[in-house]
């Protein structure tokens, strides 16, 4: 990847050309974006109960209503209905609508010389006499089927209904249509109000647009104002954002291009790359403006920012990626769709970002703020706050757990508060428009909500059993003692109403008849167009229509699980009655959807934390990088539970976003640990220096993150709202966290990269001839090369001297050493000199030991240096290695054992006869 990088730096005008023809290309797609507001996003795409609504569908028509709501101080005057029958007929007369239900349409029921009259409520013509008008309020208002579903029982309220199957684009067409409709009714003392689902969703589409227009420009202007303060140059402010801006381009352009439209999810992907695609460019920066100030030119401080950069950016990009990507596995449609927005985009950043961002730096000149020795960000209060950091850090670790610890504790208390809770309707602000007129509707007459109780018997005609329809009337009696719901109609307040009307009107005979023909001659006299909506073409199954203006899933399901109780006691065993609906879809989607966002929190840990394994070489250090991020998590999830915000599909998004953002501090925290640590070999320098050199991107981008989030506070969305202010305290607690916890988490421990190993320069012929490296491979090698360490050594310059004490063990890897001491007269005497794979201090790495002589470079020399420190933790690390090096060490130390036994015998010999030689001869 840095090939490709650097030959981005190589070749400025091709990468740019590159960049801007991609551009200038989806750019002009961008206005090609469509809105989506329908149900079918928010559906589980393989939930059995889809297959069954649909049925439902084609047996008793669509459940999607708008309700005109009539108010006036008697809808029973020729005005008020006069109103009524406009809009009736010109919504009956509008594509798409299949049925229309008002005052003006339905079929009374009225009994008559021991006959039933079926005629219209209203004939064609609205009667202005006063008796006529006094007629149809008595029939109305002594109707159950009309009290309150039609009209309200004080008769200052009435509804047209209009059933709707429309298709993709049907709702804000229609919407618009029908407030035509109500102005061209409008008549003095009446008041007309729409409500409904093509209403809602036509509101919800212009929210989604609302919040386009307002929250990506806020959301720059702070991005702007953070950067500025933080940097107090152009290119720091304006670099992010060209990214930003670039990447939305790209990933709206490629939206179109494979068909994803905007939605409530895929509408915050260009504010979350504007959140999160920064972060990059200011680590980037950050890096050069550092390595200028230190004296580097332009193009060397681009080229060595990149090769430092590379590998945390591609990192944090990937497991930021990874952990989008994980919600296109789930079956809900508009999830997908968010999954695959928001991973194009961040692909998009990834590649904008490590090729604009250099380009535009090459293009840039060098701020005169970084040329002015001492007036660059070494002035800035951060560094030597850092310094002070990392010692407080290591002076107060035991209460810096503890104190953590509680914290932890405290949070988890909060979740046994927590609920999941999707209600759409609050969604919407308390004092908007829709919520005023649901609660209007609701009061008044009935909820636009609704949704089917579908009776299946199972057999034709099953319908017309009375134990059926009595257990039919039961169930809507037991609903409407809940006091959750606003009305319901089925057959059986059809046949109620007849069986008293063919009694008098005698109230006592309000009941489904016994005999089972009786009911069958009853239905036969109402028309088709009563039925269709309440029984199937063959009388085995029956419809309830049920109005309310429940909204939270969690009231939804109590009411739905009540209902399941009270069927499994009355109906008989052989008939099953099941709940359908859009609502009810969903609602089971949102529940799903939280809950499903909330438990991929863990498989996205899980990603993240291999991926920082295989980084890092280490399983610890894996789960070591996710503890800082993951507490601010669960601190988020516990302020949910103290302040009653429940778990929908807004808030449920907290935890995946933020741990794909904040994770990424903690990458570019520990590959810099690490370089340090190579650097310094001391862990306690190496921790100071990294605070030093990240604190200042850590703290910026913590708190530009923090900002961009709580700009969602001005959404038009009640959830949007509350994502933005949890991921704004998350980002908070997590920057608390990085600052704190993984400076104390890395000093206990060694990093290892698999980029250091990848670049370490070992010399097969070094690691096949070394005795030290025997049986070990060249990946084992560098991993040894990494948690030792290598020191290069010029003609000349001392490696030990003699009478030093020390633990290290060193073998040449290139270059030539000589060991020597000095005689009485002070001259040097030679001992030996070592080349390539020689071995110096075998001893002293297993204990301290005093050094014997001196050794000192005579060229220019690479020696590979392993302390009993690096050899602890070899042996933690990687043990397999571990036990290999272990046992070359004992195979140097007998060969140097035998090589000092034999020269020790030999030197015997060479004396005994050196003896032998003086002795006088024997007489």
């Amino acid at each position: 990847m840095n090939r490709l990088l650097l030959w981005a730096v190589d070749r400025p005008a091709i990468a740019a050309a590159l960049l801007a023809g991609v551009t200038l290309v989806l750019a002009s797609q961008v206005p090609r974006i469509e809105v989506d507001t329908s149900a079918e996003s928010f559906m589980v795409e393989k939930d059995p109960a889809r297959a069954f609504y649909e049925d439902a569908k084609r047996r008793f028509g669509s459940d999607n209503l708008t309700v005109v709501l009539v108010q006036a101080d008697d809808v029973f005057t020729a005005p008020a209905l006069a109103a009524v029958k406009r809009l009736s007929d010109a919504l009956d007369r509008l594509d798409g609508v299949t049925r229309v239900e008002s005052l003006t349409t339905v079929n009374n029921i009225r009994g008559d010389a021991g006959t039933l009259n079926t005629d219209p409520l209203v004939g064609r013509e609205i009667p202005t006499e006063r008796a006529a008008l006094e007629r149809i309020r008595a029939d109305a208002l002594s109707n159950r089927v009309f009290v309150p579903h039609l009209v309200a029982s004080n008769a200052r309220a009435t509804a047209v209904v209009a059933y709707t199957a429309g298709g993709a684009h049907f709702n804000r067409a229609f919407t618009n249509k029908v407030e035509e409709l109500i102005a061209q009714a409008r008549t003095p003392g009446v008041r007309l109000l729409q409500m409904g689902e093509p209403f809602a969703k036509t509101t919800y589409g212009r929210y989604i647009e609302r919040d386009q227009l307002t929250l990506i420009p806020l959301s720059i202007a702070v991005l702007l104002v953070v950067l500025f303060l933080a940097f107090r140059t152009l290119e720091g402010m304006l670099i992010p954002l060209v990214t930003g801006v670039v990447s939305i381009i790209w990933t709206v352009g490629v939206m179109v291009l494979i068909g994803i439209p905007l939605n409530a999810m895929t509408a915050a992907v260009p504010s979350l790359l504007i959140a999160i695609g920064f972060t990059e460019d200011v680590h980037m920066i950050a890096a050069y403006e550092e390595l200028v100030e230190h004296g580097a030119d332009k193009r060397t401080a681009i080229r060595t920012m990149l090769r430092e950069s590379g590998l945390p950016l591609l990192v944090t990009s990937v497991t930021t990626v990874l952990g989008f990507i994980t919600l296109v596995f789930t079956d809900i449609t508009g999830l997908v769709q968010f999954g695959w927005a928001s991973s194009i985009g961040l692909t998009a950043n990834f590649i904008i970002t490590m090729l604009g961002v250099p380009l535009l730096l090459l293009l840039w000149p060098v701020p005169r703020r970084l040329r002015r020795p001492g007036a660059g960000p070494s002035q800035s209060v951060i560094p030597p706050l850092m310094t002070w950091l990392a010692g407080f850090i290591i002076r107060q670790r035991r209460p810096i757990w503890l104190a953590t610890a509680l914290i932890t504790v405290a949070s988890l208390a909060g979740w046994y508060s927590l609920r999941i809770d999707t209600d759409f309707m609050s969604y919407f602000p308390e004092k908007s428009e829709i919520r005023q007129r649901s609660t209007e509707l609701h009061r008044t007459l009935a909820g636009a909500n609704v949704f089917y109780l579908v009776v299946d018997t199972g057999m034709e005609d099953g319908v017309k059993d009375p134990r059926v329809l009595r257990a039919i009337a039961g169930l809507q009696d037991y609903m409407a003692r809940t006091g959750r719901i606003d009305a319901s109609v089925s057959v059986a307040d059809y046949l109620r109403k007849m069986h008293r009307e063919m009694n008098a009107g005698d109230k006592t005979f309000e009941v489904i008849p016994d005999s089972p023909d009786l009911v069958a001659q009853y239905l036969l006299l109402l028309e088709g167009k009563d039925l269709a909506k309440y029984v199937d073409f063959n009388s085995s199954s029956a419809n309830i229509v049920v109005r309310h203006d429940v909204t939270s899933s969690y009231e939804l399901n109590a009411l739905l699980a009540g209902i399941d109780r009270h069927v499994a006691s009355v109906f008989p065993k052989n008939v099953r009655v099941r709940a359908t609906g859009e609502s009810i879809l969903v609602n089971n989607a949102a529940d799903y959807m939280a809950v499903n966002e909330f438990t991929s929190f863990s498989s996205t840990l899980l990603i993240i934390g291999i991926i920082h394994a295989l980084l890092f070489m280490s399983l610890r250090a894996g789960g070591l990088s996710l503890i800082p991020n993951v507490l601010p998590i669960f601190g988020s999830f516990g302020i949910m539970g103290l302040l009653g915000i429940p778990l929908n599909t807004g808030t449920a998004f907290v935890a995946t976003v933020a741990i794909g953002i904040a994770v990424d501090d903690t990458v570019h925290h520990m590959v810099t640990y690490n370089r340090q640590l190579n650097l310094h070999h001391d862990q306690t320098k190496a921790m100071v220096e990294t605070l030093r050199s990240e604190g200042r991107p850590i703290i910026y981008v913590s708190l530009a993150l923090a900002a961009g989030f709580f700009v969602l506070m001005f959404s038009s969305f009640v959830p949007t709202r509350q994502l933005g202010f949890l991921s704004g305290i998350v980002m908070l607690l997590a920057m608390v966290a990085e600052l704190v916890l993984t400076p104390l988490l890395m000093h206990s421990t060694r990093l290892v990269t698999l980029w250091n190993v990848l670049n370490v320069k070992m010399r097969r012929e070094v690691v096949r001839e070394a005795p030290l490296l025997r049986g070990l491979s060249t990946w084992e090698a560098r991993k040894l090369v990494l948690l030792g360490g290598l020191r290069a050594l010029r003609p000349g310059e001392y490696l030990v001297r003699k009478g030093e004490t020390g633990n290290e063990l060193y073998m040449v890897v290139s270059g030539r050493l000589r060991v020597f001491d000095l005689d009485a007269d002070g001259r040097e005497v030679t001992f030996r000199e070592l080349g390539s794979t020689a071995v110096i201090g075998e001893v002293a790495v297993l204990g301290d030991g005093v050094r014997s002589a001196h050794v000192v470079a005579e060229a220019d020399t690479e020696v590979l240096v392993i302390s009993d420190a690096a050899l602890e933790r070899i042996q933690r690390r990687f043990p397999f290695t571990a036990a290999k090096l272990y046992r070359n060490i004992a195979s140097v130390l007998s060969e140097r054992l035998r090589d000092q036994t034999t020269a020790r015998v030999v030197a015997q010999a060479a004396q005994r006869k050196a003896e032998e030689s003086v002795l006088p001869p024997v007489s």
